[in-house]
């Protein structure tokens, strides 16, 4: 063991007394810094979370209406109406739109662009005409109806004052010979009562802001009284800002972000504000009880220290050489001698040298559960999509039945009212769509299965012992359990050759597979393309994953395979995949190899094992 030339015993004490205040006060001034900062990292992500839902929001609202949009202009009851000028009956149909729709205004014009119907839902959600609309002579503009004809459909965005956000879709209607008939114009409204749900919803403040970074509307009305040059002068050119600001003693923490659409055109600038009220407080608490450990630790310490600083140095100079012993990896046990604390640290001690032998499986068994959660998140995000789509068929499904079973009641009843009945219920268009929507439940259905049985094949829980299965169906199987990471963002070509079926561990096989095919995803930043390959060559089956991300340098080549080495940030990796992949390779009795360039030429690992099983 090397020696010291100091005593142990006189630097605790010095170091002690002279630096005990000073650190605490610096740990203690550190720490509330640190929470304070961490509390505005969450928040912010918290606020960017949340400032993304409502822009996801924000289009489905755009696109329910486009798509609506489309319904309405070609239903041929209304283009007739158009087309006659048969104000009432057209006013009938938009009224019972409005009745069962999310939109806040409908408004027909005829082919010039003269406005002929305008009907809005009040805040009481009552539908009544706007009179001061259809008593004068409104007509689009020219150049907006150049754009409708032009596109089919057109979409505005408006902030206005105390109005909110108005997201507006212009339709042309064409008759069934295809002339034009007119035009219908389709608004959803995000105005107070927007505000006020997204504050009930979220527990957060929220506020549109027009092109000038100026407030239009607020949850908050304090916001909305503040100097005209407030926000402008806290919000970057880019839109974007988080600051604190305080409301009539409140304290809050306000993120400001354009919201865009997949064209980069902005549909609004949203502020969301978070109260901190809470987190002072905490604040608060924490100083109060820094400074009471503070001013214990001076009256208990010091005379600990002197008892700690004699009984201590034997045990801690044989731990310190038993350490120096295990670095040269010369597995150390310790006999104790104490019943105190030290006594506790030197069985700590054998037992953290005992578990070392044996902690890598343990590290092994964490690395495989962590790819469990990524394979578990991807897969609740692929079921999401088509549930989803389900469930919201549902309601229109159960609108429908209602309304055939009118026609039902008035077949038993008098059949001399089916006719009426049929109109009143636009019998034709729900005939016409109900086999549409039974069709998109089946289809959904039909993807929830394929994804649950392709759950089941990745794992191959029944196929735990060696026997012949097909290397392609695990790559499809893997490939579909990655889909959303992959989709979108990632071209994937698979070359499948004829190959005999493989006599292997399946499950482990797979997991080979979505480790390279998962690491090869991640390592490409945005858009790029990945290539699968299958041959088979003098009794081994060969499969090749290739990507065209930035690749791996020279100085990491040989040490992909190394336990716990890994190129990506803390926490991001455990730097056990590739080498557990390489276990099971080796197990198989096969070889894996990989070729790379850091000059971004991507990565190719090809995976050989024998077709007749190792």
């Amino acid at each position: 063991m090397k020696k010291t030339p100091k005593s142990l015993t006189s630097i605790l004490t010095l170091w002690f007394l002279t630096f005990t205040i000073i650190p605490l006060a610096f740990v203690s001034g550190y720490s509330t810094i640190l929470y304070r900062s961490s509390i505005n990292t969450e928040l912010q992500k918290r606020l960017e979370g949340n400032i993304r839902e409502i822009g996801v929001s924000l289009a489905e609202f755009e696109n329910f209406i486009i798509t609506y949009g489309k319904i309405h202009a070609t239903d041929p009851t209304l283009t007739y109406h158009v087309a006659t000028r048969n104000i009432s009956s057209a006013r009938r149909i938009i009224t019972d739109w409005l009745k069962t729709y999310t939109a806040s205004r409908i408004v027909l014009f005829d082919r010039e662009g003269r406005l002929l119907v305008a009907q809005e839902r009040t805040s009481q959600n009552q539908i009544k005409p706007q009179s001061n609309l259809e008593s004068g002579e409104v007509f689009l503009s020219k150049d907006l109806i150049k754009n409708i004809i032009k596109r089919g459909q057109y979409t505005v965005r408006e902030t206005t004052a105390k109005q909110g956000l108005h997201l507006i879709v212009f339709t042309k209607i064409v008759d069934k010979n295809g002339r034009l008939a007119g035009f219908l114009e389709e608004v959803i409204k995000l105005d107070q009562m927007f505000m006020a749900s997204l504050k009930k919803r979220l527990n957060l403040e929220a506020i549109f802001f027009d092109t000038e970074m100026k407030p239009v509307i607020s949850s908050l009305e304090d916001f909305m009284l503040l100097p005209p040059d407030y926000f402008p002068d806290k919000i970057g050119p880019d839109g974007y800002a988080f600051f604190d600001i305080t409301s009539q003693g409140e304290p809050f923490g306000l993120m400001v972000k354009k919201i865009v659409d997949p064209k980069n055109r902005l549909y609004v600038t949203l502020g969301l504000a978070a109260s901190k009220t809470d987190t002072e407080k905490v604040l608060s608490r924490i100083n109060y009880t820094l400074l009471s450990v503070t001013i214990l630790v001076l009256l208990f310490l010091i005379p600990l220290l002197i008892y700690v600083s004699k009984r201590v140095v034997k045990p801690i100079h044989q731990l310190i050489e038993a350490t120096q012993k295990m670095e040269a990896g010369e597995p150390q046990k310790l006999e104790n001698t104490t019943e105190t604390e030290i006594g506790l640290l030197i069985d700590s001690f054998n037992e953290m040298s005992r578990k070392i032998l044996s902690g890598q499986a343990t590290l092994i068994h964490s690395a495989k559960m962590a790819s469990l959660g990524q394979l578990v998140a991807g897969v609740a995000h692929e079921l999401n999509n088509p549930i989803g789509f389900i469930y919201s068929n549902i309601a229109h499904l159960k609108e429908y039945v209602e309304k055939l079973q009118r026609v039902w009641e008035a077949a038993q009843k008098d059949p001399s009212k089916i006719e009426q009945v049929k109109k009143e219920i636009d019998y034709d268009y729900i005939i016409e769509d109900l086999p549409k929507l039974i069709s998109s439940c089946e289809d959904g259905a039909r993807r929830t299965r394929d994804i649950v049985l392709g759950l089941r094949n990745f794992s191959r829980l029944d196929e735990a012992q060696l026997k012949l299965v097909d290397i392609k169906e695990g790559l499809k199987n893997t490939l579909n359990l990655l889909a959303s990471e992959l989709k979108n963002r990632i071209v994937i070509h698979e070359d499948y050759r004829h190959i005999k079926e493989v006599k292997c561990y399946a499950s482990q096989l797979n997991q080979v597979f979505m480790n390279i095919i998962s690491n090869a995803a991640q390592a490409i930043k945005k858009e790029g393309e990945i290539w699968i390959k299958t041959w088979e060559e003098h009794g081994f089956t060969h499969v090749s994953i290739r990507d065209n991300g930035p690749g791996i340098s020279q100085e990491y080549i040989d040490k992909i395979f190394d336990p716990f080495f890994t190129t990506k940030p803390v926490g991001r990796g455990t730097g056990l995949g590739l080498s557990i992949s390489y276990g099971i390779i080796q197990k198989h009795g096969g070889s894996i190899s990989v070729t790379s360039n850091a000059g971004g030429e991507g990565t190719e690992f090809i995976i050989r094992v024998p077709t007749a099983g190792p």
